[in-house]
């Protein structure tokens, strides 16, 4: 299942309403936190990506990988997702793919290209989205790596956003989000 309503859910949490109909039945298996707190973060096995909102603005946490995208009869196991999904709310909303990765860093990047593809118009409304993976590995040069070649095109010119890599753990603040 690829969830339909995303951009009715982020807008209901953005205005700070409750979904009335969620095809997940159960916030809880998409929606990590949708609040001000001053630290967001999520972790697996070890890696770690954790934004600082220093300006205080809404920040929805959803679960990509078996929330918002889960398999069933219509995504067949295996598909590529990203795992978080970040909202920043405020005058510019931000969007910022997150993927906690092994070792395998160009399917990392794969798997939030292929997040974009599942919702074009959605992502299209932020004024800026950017892509973040965690490897549990050195971080690999890719500059000549078509798929960080292409991911960084589309981020830059499309989401006017970027791509940053960081091995185990990457702490950053909003207002730094679009810097190398």
């Amino acid at each position: 299942m690829i969830c339909n309503k995303l951009q009715k859910c982020a807008e209901e949490q953005f205005g700070g309403k409750r979904m009335t109909e969620c095809p997940n039945n159960n916030f809880s298996n998409c929606m990590v936190s949708s609040d001000q707190r001053s630290k967001v973060k999520c972790e697996e096995r070890r890696k770690k990506y954790i934004l600082e909102n220093t300006m205080g603005n809404h920040v929805i946490s959803y679960k990509m990988d078996g929330g918002i995208v889960k398999p069933d009869r219509t995504v067949p196991e295996g598909t590529c997702k990203c795992d978080y999904l970040f909202l920043i709310g405020g005058s510019e909303r931000s969007a910022i793919l997150i993927e906690l990765k092994g070792v395998d860093v160009t399917h990392a990047l794969r798997q939030i290209r292929n997040v974009l593809r599942f919702f074009p118009q959605f992502f299209n409304s932020f004024s800026h989205v950017y892509g973040r993976v965690v490897s549990a590995s050195s971080v690999p040069d890719l500059k000549a790596n078509p798929d960080y070649v292409n991911l960084a095109r589309v981020l830059r010119k499309t989401f006017r956003g970027n791509i940053k890599i960081a091995e185990k753990e990457l702490s950053e603040k909003d207002i730094g989000l679009g810097q190398r």
